[in-house]
């Protein structure tokens, strides 16, 4: 199971949104949050795009 770069590049987004959380102005850190969310939601749908694309794989290689 190998996961492509655009997962693991919305966790480093995720945790980028979550590390600015306190250093923001407290009107606007529900929009950290927001981001955050969203970038973990993005994440976690590509994951599940690669390891199914993975399991549809045969032995042979075939890519589909």
């Amino acid at each position: 199971m190998r996961l492509s770069r655009r997962p693991l590049f919305f966790a480093a987004i995720a945790v980028a949104a979550l590390l600015l959380y306190g250093p923001t102005p407290d009107e606007l850190r529900w929009l950290n949050l927001a981001m955050a969310g969203l970038a973990a939601f993005w994440c976690i749908l590509l994951t599940a795009e690669d390891l199914s694309r993975s399991r549809g794989r045969t032995d042979r290689g075939d890519r589909r």
